[in-house]
Formats: structure tokens, C-alpha cells, sequence
């Protein structure tokens, strides 16, 4: 007789129906980012989406578990449902959002997801009902796989600030007296890479102040990882009373968005420093370059009269070095078309066309066996070629195409199936795609003015450089009537100029002093007179801008490097070096064609010679900056370039400018200029803010 128990279990084991789907197919986990180029440094959604069973999903248990590296996130917010399941439907996605970012850049990997949910794993029919049975399982996503773009090359002063960020420049008051103490703060807020920005660009101030301690960092209340303030505060103390500009803080950012490199600028302050208690306080030291006691001492005026060397017209200038790399030109060029030969994507689908076409006309001749295995080998290799499919071993859904997808998959089989045959029509259907789908396009050898093509003609590029405006500016107005008609007359007169600058600093007007002295060192910048009052102007002025910003200021090597010479006379030497090479390098040529040793030795040596001449005439000009054009001037004091030549409020124009800065001049409008700044930034000002470094400074016509 059968027990009471084992009749239960047997009808049990009879009613029990586990369906125990599989896991994978009930509960899938894939990352997601937006459709479009990441960048390195960028901060982006990223998602993490379980594609669940619904009619099997419990609910989640747990937190979610990720190694976020080599990502740097957040933590992962709560849980929710991408959109209620429609009904009927049988599966819903639940998605956890964070953001990320990646600093280094190619392909980055991201580690899977674990997460433990409560799911159905079968029910028990027990005749009048069911019960679903459930168990809690850890479910593991898929690993995921983003490509991280590099940044583009970067400006000069970017200092890896990605994202959107905005800057601020302020002061708690913009008078003050000597001896009272000043808090100058900047701020560098936004959202972006800010686990990888380790501080904020340095500041420059005049000589004329004390710092106080360091800057001191400060960081906003409510610091993620991604969106910060952060605030640095300097404290100063002004030794001396006069009117300064606490230059412009610009912070140079990469924008994912737009996908360019900003430029984000607050503008330069001007504060008023009234004399104190005691009047003006000595400086701790002298200004760099001149003894301590003679900081103060205006230099004595100079007598006779001189005439610097004028830098030739930009026209020549460009003209003059565009005949040399010309003069190559017809080679590099050569070597362009034939590295964009070897580049042409189709270059090896022509090939494999062309191999494809004889073999099938040999398998159209049915040859044995053997032999047409190996064909037919040779027909898969060249069809991938042909194709593009960037593939070694595709498989037949590799083809958009179905039919070539029959023909790859009747090629495996008779590569690799037991009978070794192939259909009788095989051949025919073949040429027949390959006639449809025609021959690749031809080469086109217009695609060796690309710039991955041009690689053979850098040389030239470098010449050019030197052909490329250059800008910013600084300026001088009203001195003595006198001095004033001089250096209008002659504007090439340095001497007349530092008298004009003496003349100006005596009384007290400093920035316009500041313009004039620095005209005249750059036009002879090898008189330590006009050198000494460069600096000491410069300093009362608060001229603080960064190099090429400005006039150069020679104080370590480099300075006294570049002063060997006036950025004229390195133009004109750039343009002697420049010939210099091409006659070398066509000596060198022509002895390849006439056997002559000696020119071949003497050749490239006078252009070795000649271009580390060019080189450092080269690196000389790029200190200059916009001062080597014919063009140049010197913006005098603080203001604005506007976009159109119309006297908008200053605050409402795009870009701030410090006393100091130097550009060339472009067009003329009535009384305006539009100014090109070296980092390419254009504006319009008016005539009576700029100073011609060449030209006379109160010339009223474009100089040509």
C-alpha cells in the first residue's frame, strides 16, 4: 500500500510546471551615452539600462555595484522606469542615470554592473490556482565600450579647463589710499573636468603693490564632483598713489558643445590709489633691471635726432617669403600626390576589382577542382577588399546585400564542406553583382590638397607662419606741443620718442609715458636708456599682460635675446635667411642632376646655416608679436573692442582689453580701427586709443 505522503509528492511532482526562463533573456544590462563624439575631459549622461521581463520581474534588491574606473562619476541616482510598459507588452527598462567623464582618450572600456533583483523562476499549478515561485539572483550588464575623441591642438594658454565654465574679477572697493590693504578676487565657476583642473591661471600685478601672503582658495557651497565655484583672493597693499589696471583674467576653455576651444575674459579693473597718511611707500625692491635707488629717476632727455629701420610692408613681407617655399613647391607637391595615391580608400577596392574580374573569368573556364578552391579563396579575399568591409574573416550577414551574402556563404561551403563543389551558376551570379556594383571610384588628384596629404610641404607651412598677421596694441595721447609735432613728423625718431615719454611721465601720466617708451625700445631696443624707461613706465602704468600680449619686457635672457635687434631688422633678416636657404638647397639640387661634390657640401651647408638663422629670427618675431607689422600699434590705457564701429557702452562689448596690449590695425572706418589682436580676436576702437608704432601716432588714414 502507498503511503499518504508519497501519493502527495507524486501528484505534486505531476501538477509542478517550472518554466525557468533564462536569466539573459529575461534581464539584459547595457551602458548608454548621447549619440554623438565624446571628448576628452567632457562630462556626459551616462545611463545603465536593465531591459526586464516584466512579467517575471519582482523588484530590486540591494545597491547597484560598479567599478567606475577608468571613468570618473557619480554616484548613480535612483532607480526609474524609462516609460510604463504599454499593454500587453512584455518587457519594460529600468535606467540608472549618473554623469561621467574620461580624461585620456581612444577606447574605453567599462567594467559590468551587478545588481541583485527578485525574479520569478517558475510557478507551481496546483489545479484550482498558481503559485509563483521566486528567488533573488544577481544579474551582471553587459561591459561597455565608448570611444573617447582628444582634444583638437590647443591655443597657447590653455591649461585643460573642459567644459562650460564662466569667470568673474572683482575688488571690494576701486579707490583706495596707500598702506590700506585690497582683496582682489577672481572666481572660475561651471560645470566641467574639475577633478582634473588643478588651479586657477596665475595673475600679474605692478610692482607698485605688496602681496600679502598667498592666495588663498576658496570653494562654493554646494561642490559636486563636476560643478564647482572656486574663488582665489589675493590681498595687496598699493606703495604708490596713481590710477592702475589690475589686468584682465582670462581663462582659455575647451567647449564640447561647440567643439572649439573659448576664450572666457573678465575684464581688467581700474582702481584709484590716493596718497596715504604718509604719502607714497618705497617699494621692497627696485624694479627689476634698475638699481633701487634710481626707480624713481626719470631719465635725462636725449639730444640730436635718429631714425630706426621701418619693417618692410606686410605685402612684401608675405610676398617675399611666399617665393621661397613656391620655389619647392613643385616637388612637394609630387610627394602630396603620391601619398594621397597610397591613402585613397578605393585604392584597394580598384585592385580587388580588377583581381576579381580575371577570377572569374577563369572559374568561367572551369578549371579542376583544386584550383578553383583556390580561386575561389582568392575571389573572398579581394570581395572583402572590394566591399570595404574592414573585415579579415566577414560572415555572410556582414553583407547589406543578401545575394553577395549567398555567395560568401556558397564560397565557406565549398571551402570547407565535405563535397567541395560549387553551384554551376556560382561564377555567373558573381560577375554579375560585381557588374552591377561597377568599379570603384577613380583616384581624384585633387585630394592631395588635403591636409593629411600635405605633410610633405610642413617646411613651407613654417615659412608662412611668419606671413600671418599678428596683433594687439597700446597707445599714447598728449605730452608737450613740441615733442608732440617731433614724433609726428618723424615717427621712426626713437629719441624723439623717449623724450616724449620723459615729458609724459613727468607729469604723472603714466600710461600714455608707458606707450611712447615702449615704442621707442622696440624701435632700438639695444639702448639700455630707452630700456630702463620701458620698465620703469611699464611698472607705474601696471602694464601686467602676459608675453605676446604685450611689448616684451627684457628682463631674463630671452628679453635681452630678442633685443639684439628691432623686430624690423629681424623681419628683414627672416627675409635674407629665407633666399639664403632656397640658394643652398638649389645649389644642392642642381649638383644632384650635375655631378659637383663640393656644391652639394657647400649647398646644404649655407641653408643649415641659413635656416638656424631664419629659426632665430623666427622664434624673435613670435616675441614681438603684431609689433613687426608696418601696421602695429599700442593700445594706451583699458577699454573695449567693439564689433561694429558704433560708441556702444563699454561694458556691453565682447572683449576687454588691459593698457598695454598691442595688434595690428586692419581697416578704417571715419574716426574708428578695426584692430586684429595677436590671439586673433578683431574689434573696432577709435584712432585717439591707438599709438602707431611705425607710422605716425596721430596719422588719421590707414597706413598701406
Amino acid at each position: 500500500m502507498v503511503s499518504p505522503v508519497r501519493l502527495v509528492l507524486a501528484s505534486l511532482s505531476a501538477a509542478l510546471c517550472l518554466a525557468q526562463p533564462s536569466l539573459a533573456q529575461d534581464v539584459t544590462g547595457s551602458f548608454e551615452a548621447p549619440a554623438k563624439p565624446l571628448w576628452a575631459g567632457e562630462v556626459f549622461d551616462l545611463t545603465l539600462a536593465w531591459s526586464v521581463n516584466w512579467n517575471t520581474f519582482g523588484n530590486l534588491e540591494g545597491e547597484l555595484e560598479w567599478a567606475s574606473e577608468p571613468l570618473a562619476a557619480e554616484p548613480w541616482g535612483a532607480p526609474a522606469l524609462r516609460a510604463p510598459p504599454a499593454p500587453g507588452a512584455s518587457r519594460a527598462v529600468i535606467e540608472f542615470k549618473t554623469r561621467a567623464m574620461a580624461l585620456t582618450p581612444g577606447f574605453t572600456p567599462l567594467s559590468p554592473a551587478r545588481q541583485v533583483m527578485r525574479l520569478q523562476t517558475g510557478v507551481i499549478d496546483m489545479e484550482e490556482y498558481q503559485r509563483a515561485i521566486t528567488e533573488t539572483r544577481e544579474v551582471v550588464s553587459d561591459p561597455g565600450l565608448f570611444r573617447i575623441r582628444p582634444l583638437p591642438p590647443a591655443p597657447e594658454g590653455f591649461t585643460g579647463v573642459v567644459g562650460q565654465f564662466a569667470v568673474d574679477s572683482r575688488i571690494e572697493a576701486k579707490e583706495v589710499r596707500v598702506g590700506e590693504t585690497l582683496t582682489w578676487r577672481v572666481t572660475l565657476s561651471g560645470t566641467g573636468n574639475w577633478p582634473a583642473i588643478t588651479g586657477l591661471p596665475a595673475r600679474q600685478v605692478s610692482r607698485d603693490f605688496q602681496v600679502i601672503g598667498e592666495p588663498e582658495q576658496v570653494e562654493g557651497e554646494d561642490a559636486t564632483l563636476f560643478e564647482r565655484s572656486v574663488s582665489e583672493a589675493v590681498t595687496l597693499i598699493p606703495q604708490r598713489a596713481g590710477r592702475y589696471v589690475l589686468s584682465a583674467f582670462e581663462v582659455v576653455t575647451f567647449d564640447p558643445r561647440s567643439g572649439r576651444y573659448v576664450q572666457l575674459t573678465a575684464p581688467p579693473i581700474t582702481l584709484e590709489v590716493l596718497p596715504g597718511p604718509q604719502g607714497d611707500l618705497l617699494p621692497a625692491e627696485g624694479e627689476a633691471g634698475l638699481a633701487p635707488e634710481d626707480a624713481d629717476t626719470l631719465p635725462p632727455m636725449m639730444v640730436g635726432r635718429s631714425r630706426a629701420l621701418a619693417p618692410p610692408a606686410d605685402v612684401l613681407w608675405r610676398l617675399a617669403l611666399l617665393g621661397v617655399p613656391l620655389s619647392l613647391g613643385g616637388l612637394w607637391m609630387a610627394l602630396a600626390l603620391w601619398r594621397a595615391y597610397l591613402a585613397d580608400p578605393y585604392r584597394l577596392a580598384r585592385r580587388a576589382h580588377r583581381q576579381m574580374e580575371l577570377i572569374l573569368t577563369r572559374l568561367l573556364q572551369d578549371p579542376d577542382p583544386a584550383q578553383s578552391r583556390s580561386l575561389i579563396r582568392d575571389w573572398q579575399h579581394n570581395a572583402a577588399l572590394r566591399l570595404r568591409l574592414g573585415l579579415a574573416a566577414p560572415v555572410p550577414d556582414a553583407f547589406t546585400d543578401p545575394r553577395w551574402g549567398q555567395l560568401w556563404a556558397e564560397a565557406d561551403h565549398t571551402l570547407y564542406g565535405r563535397q567541395g563543389e560549387h553551384p554551376a551558376d556560382w561564377a555567373d551570379r558573381a560577375r554579375q553583382l560585381l557588374t552591377e556594383i561597377g568599379p570603384p571610384p577613380p583616384f581624384k588628384p585633387r585630394t592631395a590638397l588635403q591636409r593629411s596629404h600635405l605633410v610633405p610641404v610642413a617646411a613651407a607651412l613654417v615659412s608662412l607662419i611668419l606671413v600671418l598677421p599678428h596683433g594687439q596694441a597700446s597707445a599714447q595721447e598728449m605730452t608737450a606741443k613740441a615733442l608732440r609735432e617731433a614724433v609726428a613728423d618723424a615717427p621712426q625718431d626713437w629719441r624723439a620718442r623717449h623724450n616724449l615719454a620723459v615729458a609724459l611721465a613727468a607729469q604723472d601720466r603714466w600710461e600714455e609715458a608707458a606707450g611712447h617708451a615702449a615704442i621707442a625700445w622696440v624701435q632700438h631696443p639695444s639702448d639700455p636708456q630707452l630700456r630702463r624707461l620701458w620698465l620703469m613706465t611699464s611698472a607705474k602704468a601696471g602694464y601686467s599682460l602676459e608675453p605676446r600680449a604685450s611689448v616684451p619686457r627684457p628682463r631674463d635672457w630671452r628679453g635681452h635675446a630678442i633685443a639684439l635687434a628691432s623686430p624690423a631688422v629681424w623681419r628683414w633678416s627672416a627675409i635674407g635667411f629665407a633666399w639664403l636657404a632656397a640658394l643652398g638647397l638649389a645649389g644642392a639640387l642642381y649638383a644632384r642632376y650635375r655631378p659637383r661634390p663640393y656644391v652639394t657640401q657647400v649647398g646644404l651647408s649655407l641653408a643649415g646655416l641659413a635656416m638656424a638663422g631664419g629659426l632665430i629670427s623666427a622664434l624673435a618675431l613670435n616675441a614681438y608679436g603684431p609689433l613687426a607689422s608696418h601696421r602695429a600699434v599700442v593700445i594706451w590705457g583699458a577699454g573695449a573692442l567693439r564689433d561694429l564701429p558704433v560708441d556702444t557702452p563699454v561694458e556691453a562689448a565682447a572683449i576687454q582689453l588691459a593698457g598695454g596690449s598691442v595688434g595690428r590695425v586692419e581697416q578704417a572706418y571715419l574716426g574708428w580701427r578695426r584692430v586684429r589682436l595677436g590671439d586673433g580676436r578683431t574689434g573696432w576702437t577709435r584712432e585717439e586709443n591707438l599709438l602707431w608704432v611705425w607710422k605716425s601716432p596721430y596719422s588719421t588714414g590707414l597706413a598701406r
